[in-house]
């Protein structure tokens, strides 16, 4: 009796182990996860409040502004230049 409970649980946990294996082999090939940036920076954060938050993004030769709020969505604002990025992260600099 004990020996068939063994058998039982070692197969239950094979048939799992196939399974995340499939999962995993699937997970890879698909190309649409090969898709990331990888030149994403955050270059400057400051806190507004304790709820609000403003980040400013580098992806790539773009620079976004980011504006997070807890209770509210995201706003995201492109900024123009890269030179508006550097001289708040210089400013930054200056007050540390």
């Amino acid at each position: 009796m004990t020996y068939e409970k063994i058998a039982m649980v070692i197969l239950f946990l094979g048939a799992l182990m196939a399974v995340q294996i499939y999962l995993y082999v699937r997970y890879r090939s698909n190309p649409k996860t090969k898709k990331t940036i990888s030149s994403l920076k955050v270059v400057s954060r400051l806190n507004l409040s304790k709820t609000s938050q403003l980040n400013i993004v580098n992806a790539g030769e773009d620079s976004f502004m980011i504006v997070c709020c807890k209770n509210s969505s995201a706003a995201i604002v492109p900024l123009s230049s890269n030179r508006v990025a550097n001289d708040i992260e210089a400013y930054k600099d200056e007050l540390v």
